[in-house]
């Protein structure tokens, strides 16, 4: 009788028990190895105050709907080629409900990874010309970004958002 075969009938030298304890061993280390990586990796796509934000969503949906509706602002976007590790520029043009240029706004861009909270930031937007705004920033991982626009005058905010795709 051979040492590692069918016949054998103790355990740990029986090819089908050893095999089965293989590969309950391996299925526990790729469960650890998830687990692991879980908890060391964050995705970013949970606030940190989302119960008092969740409370109060129904009532800032609705101040942006009427604050869009008042001001009657067209908010164009143009976000260009988003390249990883190069500047990017976003232009905003913003016109009022007769077509003029609205002068005069502040506001500020979010830029969110979706999969990485790390990777989120905030840039001031600068007026270039009467109604022009510009926005700088840098992605420095491939893939989808989300940009939202928050334009700003007094009291009122306008909120616009755009998706865009980082490529080399």
């Amino acid at each position: 009788m051979s040492y590692f075969s069918q016949s054998n009938k103790q355990a740990f030298r029986n090819p089908w028990v050893v095999g089965w304890l293989l590969l309950l061993l391996v299925v526990l280390l790729v469960n650890f190895g998830m687990i692991t990586t879980a908890f060391m990796t964050s995705p970013g796509l949970v606030k940190e105050d989302y119960y008092e934000q969740g409370k109060d969503y129904e009532r800032t949906v609705l101040q942006l709907i009427e604050a869009r509706q008042r001001l009657g602002w067209k908010v164009n976007l143009d976000a260009g080629v988003v390249k990883v590790g190069v500047p990017a520029l976003l232009e905003v043009r913003v016109s009022g409900k007769t077509g003029e240029a609205v002068a005069g706004l502040s506001g500020y861009l979010q830029v969110y990874r979706p999969s990485d909270k790390k990777q989120d930031m905030v840039v001031s937007v600068t007026e270039v010309e009467p109604g022009v705004y510009h926005a700088r920033y840098t992605v420095l991982l491939k893939g989808v970004w989300d940009l939202l626009l928050t334009m700003e005058q007094g009291t009122d905010q306008y909120t616009v958002e755009q998706r865009v795709h980082a490529g080399e």
